[in-house]
């Protein structure tokens, strides 16, 4: 992470954007918007990622898997659409993406118990910004427009395993390696009044690539007939930024928190359940290591779902799934604490069962959600695709 001028001075760009592009251009701040590598089914259940009932591969909750009684495949696309606008300016910008949070295979073992390995995004960095400026030259001012790209983001690629202790409670433990990269550039083009000597545009920019390491421990128990509990633990080492050779700037290194996830589900009535979850961490440690700006500190994330499991279309076993998700952002751009709200609904679609089985599934979220800080306001309609093969 280059602390060159241009690099701080451009990630105001965010703040006031004639035209943009990104999942998000709080996107700017610190290390990102965190990716939050869940499933459609635990997105349209208020987002938290830990707690449901049932099996899931999930970074957040890797005492999970051991429900999958079947080899089994999961793979969760998610596209975006992004109204933006700053508070002292009229013009709203949109724009749209896509990305992959995550896919894993999750592996039942006699010995082990269940292994699973899976990708999954951790802070994304995409984002493109442009705003016109007046730069002095030596014949005067002239007019010219800023392009600012930030391509890539944060990763990581994890191996966990999850086993039974006894008959109401399982364990689980996954390993994680910080992977990913980032590619920033500047372009300035010049506006040069007929009849002088252009000027060649201005490029800046560079290639920055991540390592590290992480552990996660997590535990999951069933309460009798009223439903479960689970918490976990997420230990990180330092998040390494390694610049390429042709780049100028030092390597830096991050500090990342640790992250405690609690949540459960509650059975209101057969095939009626109440889930709930809350995930805290303390960033302020990072302060010092940021390029612009600050961490806000203690972040806090909860969320509530509902899920009606005997729902059905066409003969087909559908669950119904509503929620509700409120959570600070780690990373100040400009002002005040940036926070996320977001409602969501949701339906998982039995594409096949074989006896007690569910051999593949299609679960659906939509989510319409905003980001806000003192400066910037972004609205938003989030879907999430997630297809599960077993036993194949």
């Amino acid at each position: 992470m280059t602390r060159r001028p241009w690099f701080v001075a451009l990630l105001a760009l965010a703040a006031l954007p004639a035209a943009a592009s990104a999942q998000s251009l709080l996107n700017a701040a610190g290390l990102g918007v965190p990716a939050d590598p869940i499933d459609a089914r635990s997105r349209a259940l208020g987002g938290v990622g830990i707690g449901l009932q049932g099996a899931a591969l999930l970074a957040s909750d890797p005492a999970a898997a051991v429900g999958f009684a079947l080899p089994t495949v999961v793979i969760t696309a998610q596209p975006s659409w992004v109204d933006v606008q700053p508070a002292d300016a009229a013009v709203v910008s949109t724009f749209q993406g896509t990305r992959f949070p995550s896919m894993g295979i999750a592996y039942p073992t006699p010995k082990l118990g269940v292994v699973t390995l899976s990708f999954e995004s951790v802070f994304d960095q995409r984002y493109e910004a442009q705003r016109p400026v007046t730069v002095d030259l030596v014949n005067g001012p002239v007019d010219a427009t800023d392009h600012f790209t930030s391509n890539g983001g944060v990763s990581q690629v994890r191996l966990g395993v999850a086993r039974r202790v006894g008959n109401r409670a399982s364990v689980g433990i996954s390993a994680a390696r910080y992977t990913g990269s980032v590619v920033r550039r500047l372009v300035r083009d010049f506006v040069i009044p007929a009849g002088q000597e252009p000027v060649e545009p201005y490029q800046a920019g560079g290639l920055w690539t991540y390592s590290g390491a992480s552990l996660t421990g997590g535990v999951y128990a069933n309460i009798g007939s009223f439903g479960h509990v689970a918490g976990s633990l997420t230990w990180s080492s330092g998040l390494e930024a390694s610049p390429s050779s042709d780049t100028e700037g030092a390597a830096q290194s991050f500090d990342i928190p640790l992250q405690l996830r609690v949540g459960g589900t509650a059975v209101l009535a057969p095939g009626l359940s109440l889930s709930a979850g809350l995930t805290r961490a303390d960033w302020s440690g990072i302060d010092g290591q940021l390029t612009q700006g600050t961490s806000v500190g203690t972040t806090t994330s909860y969320g509530v779902g509902l899920e009606l499991s005997r729902a059905s279309i066409f003969g087909r076993q559908a669950p119904l799934r509503f929620g509700y998700r409120k959570s600070d952002l780690p990373f100040v751009l400009n002002q005040g604490t940036p926070t996320e709200s977001v409602w969501a609904g949701g339906l998982g679609l039995h594409l096949s069962r074989s006896g007690d089985f569910v051999r593949a599934a299609l679960d659906l979220a939509l989510e319409k959600g905003t980001r806000e800080d003192a400066v910037l306001s972004e609205s938003f309609w989030r879907g999430t695709i997630s297809v599960r093969v077993s036993g194949f």
